[in-house]
């Protein structure tokens, strides 16, 4: 009979400890619900940040494209003395293929981007690039002047959904002078 009654009390604790009660199953999920939460936290912020340099990359690469396709021009129209920045007589500020100098660009802007013959860029919806155009002393590069020193300074902005993304400034000089 003893050694019945010990079997018993035996068979009864093993059983008991061998569960979890309801409170240990309760800390678990807790626990684990916890971290479940951080987890998704710092992968949702690392889409964010990885969206966000996307954005800038494409707004950068924007800028670049339109600033390279600026210089390319001449710094005035041949022939012509300019007495002000902007498009000359028979060149259209609606048609920037008409474009022959720098300064053509001024006030220019397009949305969405269009390539250098016009035709607009496909998959950039809500993309806008704008360019201003300056005359600038080659000695205080952030003062526009209402003469031609000789060195004009060109500025292209990228924005998408109206929020700026890129800024590119570049300075082009007329070799002649």
């Amino acid at each position: 009979m003893t050694l019945q009654r010990s079997r018993n009390k035996i068979l009864r604790r093993w059983r008991h400890a061998a569960g979890f009660t309801l409170i240990e199953a309760m800390m678990s999920v807790l626990i684990v619900g916890g971290i479940l939460v951080a987890a998704l936290q710092v992968a949702g912020t690392s889409r964010v940040i990885q969206y966000s340099a996307a954005q800038r990359s494409t707004a950068q690469f924007l800028a670049e494209t339109m600033m390279e396709e600026v210089l390319a021009k001449a710094y005035r129209h041949p022939g012509i003395v300019a007495t002000a920045i902007g498009c000359d007589a028979g060149e259209s500020p609606t048609f920037k293929v008409t474009f022959n100098d720098v300064d053509d660009y001024h006030n220019w802007s397009e949305s969405p981007p269009q390539t250098s013959d016009g035709t607009p860029m496909s998959g950039f919806a809500g993309w806008e690039r704008t360019v201003a155009v300056h005359w600038v002393s080659p000695l205080e590069m952030d003062k526009p002047l209402a003469v031609d020193t000789g060195v004009k300074q060109i500025i292209v902005t990228v924005r998408y959904q109206g929020r700026q993304l890129a800024k590119c400034v570049a300075v082009r000089t007329d070799a002649a002078n």
